[in-house]
C-alpha cells in the first residue's frame, strides 16, 4: 500500500507526462487540457501540503501547466476579458477581503482563494482558447470519464475501490461508508472521496460525450466506422457511471437539463414540460410529507432517523430532511451575517464551530454537522455580496453557453451547437443538485473549470486570427 504523497508523485508525473506527449504530438496549445483530464484519475487525497494547503494532483498539474502556458502564450492572459472573467475576479478578491477583515494574514488568503477560484478557472479558460479546443481535447475527456466510469461500475458490484486497493485508503476529511444501499449495490465512489462528489464531477463531463455523439466527425482516428458510435457508447458508460453513485440528486439533475434541453430545442414541448411540472409540483406540495416518505425510501435512512428540537419545534430528522432542518437553522445565520458573512474560519468545522445562533443541545448540533447546501456554504463563509458573486457564476456560464450555441455551426465548424446546449442546461440544473450537496472542491473545482472553459471559447471568438 503506498502513502498518499507517494501516490501524489506518481499520478502527478502521468498527468505532465500525459500532457506532454499530447502537446508534442497534437500540439502545445492542447497540453494543458489533456494534462488537466489526465489528473481526474488520481484520487482526490493524493495530496501533498505545502504551508498548511493541500495540494492534490489536478490542482498541481493545473499549476505546472499554466506556468508552462504563460511561457509560450503570455500575450493571450489578459486579452478579450468577459462577464465571466470579470465575476471570477470579483470572487478572488472578496474571498480575499472577507478572510483578511476577520484577521487572516492576507498572503496566506491571498493564495488560497486563488487556488480555489482563480486556479480552476484559469486552467479551463486557457486550456479552450484555441479555435480547435474542443474539438481535439473533447475525445480524452470522454474516454477518461468513461475509463472512470467502468471502475466505479466494477466498484458498485463488488465494494472494492480501485484507487483504494491500489493507492492508498482515503483520508477521513469527509465521512462515506460504501455501504449496500437499497439492497442493490454499494455506492461507488471512485477517485473522490464521497459518492455525491463522484456523480457531480462525472456529471461535468457529459457535455463532452454528447458533443461526441456527432457522427460525421472521426473523433479517435483509426476507429473507421466506430466514430459514429463511440460517442453513444461513452455516453452511456459514463451515465452508468453516474449511476453507480446510487446517489438521486445527478439522476435527477440529468432529466431536468434533459427537459431544459429539450424545451430550448422544440419550443411547443416547453409548454407541455411547464404543465408537467406544475401538476407534479401540486401533487408534491398537496402530500408533501409522503414526497419525503417516498424519497426516504432506504431501510438504513429510516434506522437513522431521529426527532429534533429546533426553534422550540420538534422535527423528524433523516438523511434527506437534513437539507430542509438545514436551511431552517442555518438560513437566518447566513442572514444576520450580512454582506461580509463570517469568514472562512468561523464558517468551516462540521458543525461550524464559531457561528452565532446555532442550537445549544449537543445532540441537536452533532446532528447539524454538515451543512449540505452548496450555496449556504458560500454564504455563511462570504456573506450575501459572496452569495450574490456565487450564484452570478451560474447564471453568466449559462447565458454564455446558450450566446455560444447560436454560432456554434458556424464558428466552431465543423461542430454543431449540442455541446453549448448540454453545457448550458447543465449549468443550469446543476444549483438544484448543489443546494444538497456540501461544497467540496472533489467536485467543486471542475464545475469552476466549466465555467472557465466557456469564458475560454467565448474570448476566443473575439481574436483577430481565430479562423486561422
Amino acid at each position: 500500500m503506498l502513502s498518499p504523497e507517494l501516490s501524489f508523485w506518481i499520478m502527478l508525473a502521468v498527468s505532465l507526462g500525459f500532457a506532454g506527449w499530447f502537446g508534442w504530438r497534437h500540439g502545445k496549445h492542447y497540453a494543458l487540457g489533456a494534462g488537466m483530464a489526465a489528473s481526474l484519475l488520481a484520487g482526490t487525497w493524493f495530496d501533498i501540503v505545502v504551508m498548511g494547503t493541500r495540494i492534490n494532483v489536478t490542482m498541481a498539474t493545473a499549476i505546472v501547466l499554466l506556468v508552462v502556458y504563460c511561457t509560450h502564450s503570455w500575450r493571450e492572459i489578459f486579452r478579450f476579458l468577459g462577464p465571466l472573467d470579470y465575476l471570477i475576479g470579483a470572487m478572488t478578491i472578496w474571498h480575499i477581503v472577507v478572510d483578511t477583515y476577520y484577521g487572516e494574514q492576507p498572503l496566506a488568503v491571498a493564495a488560497q482563494a486563488y487556488g480555489q477560484w482563480m486556479l480552476p478557472y484559469a486552467a479551463g479558460r486557457y486550456a479552450f482558447l484555441h479555435r480547435d479546443a474542443l474539438l481535439k481535447l473533447a475525445p480524452v475527456f470522454g474516454i477518461i470519464g468513461a475509463v472512470i466510469s467502468v471502475f466505479c461500475i466494477a466498484e458498485a458490484w463488488t465494494g472494492i475501490n480501485l484507487w483504494e486497493a491500489a493507492f492508498s485508503p482515503r483520508d477521513e476529511l469527509v465521512t462515506f461508508t460504501g455501504r449496500l444501499r437499497y439492497g442493490i449495490a454499494y455506492r461507488a465512489c471512485g477517485p473522490t472521496r464521497h459518492a455525491i462528489f463522484l456523480s457531480n464531477v462525472m456529471l461535468t463531463l457529459v457535455p463532452f460525450v454528447i458533443l461526441m455523439t456527432q457522427r460525421e466527425i472521426a473523433w479517435v482516428p483509426g476507429l473507421g466506422k466506430w466514430n459514429r458510435w463511440i460517442g453513444f457508447i461513452l455516453l452511456a458508460v459514463l451515465l452508468l457511471g453516474i449511476a453507480s453513485s446510487l446517489s438521486r440528486g445527478p439522476i435527477v439533475t440529468l432529466i431536468l437539463a434533459g427537459g431544459l434541453a429539450l424545451a430550448w430545442h422544440y419550443r411547443p414541448a416547453a409548454w407541455g414540460l411547464s404543465v408537467v411540472v406544475v401538476v407534479l409540483a401540486g401533487l408534491i406540495a398537496s402530500d408533501w410529507d409522503g414526497f419525503l416518505r417516498l424519497l426516504e425510501s432506504d431501510a438504513d435512512e429510516h434506522k437513522r432517523a431521529a426527532v429534533l428540537v429546533v426553534d422550540d419545534q420538534q422535527v423528524v430528522y433523516t438523511g434527506t430532511r437534513n437539507r430542509l432542518v438545514n436551511l431552517q437553522v442555518y438560513v437566518p445565520i447566513l442572514i444576520e451575517g450580512g454582506p461580509l458573512g463570517y469568514g472562512t474560519i468561523n464558517s468551516t468545522g462540521f458543525p461550524p464551530a464559531n457561528l452565532p445562533g446555532l442550537p445549544t443541545d449537543p445532540k441537536v448540533r452533532k446532528r447539524l454537522g454538515i451543512v449540505d447546501n452548496a450555496f449556504l456554504n458560500n454564504g455563511l463563509r462570504f456573506g450575501w455580496v459572496g452569495l450574490a458573486l456565487f450564484s452570478g457564476l451560474f447564471i453568466a456560464s449559462a447565458t454564455t453557453a446558450f450566446q455560444l450555441s447560436r454560432r456554434a455551426s458556424t464558428y466552431f465548424f465543423p461542430l454543431d451547437q449540442r455541446y453549448f446546449i448540454a453545457a448550458a442546461t447543465l449549468t443550469l440544473a446543476f444549483p438544484f443538485e448543489i443546494a444538497t450537496v456540501f461544497w467540496s472542491y472533489d467536485y467543486a473545482l471542475w464545475i469552476i473549470f466549466g465555467f472557465g472553459l466557456l469564458s475560454g471559447l467565448a474570448s476566443s471568438l473575439k481574436r483577430p486570427n481565430f479562423c486561422d
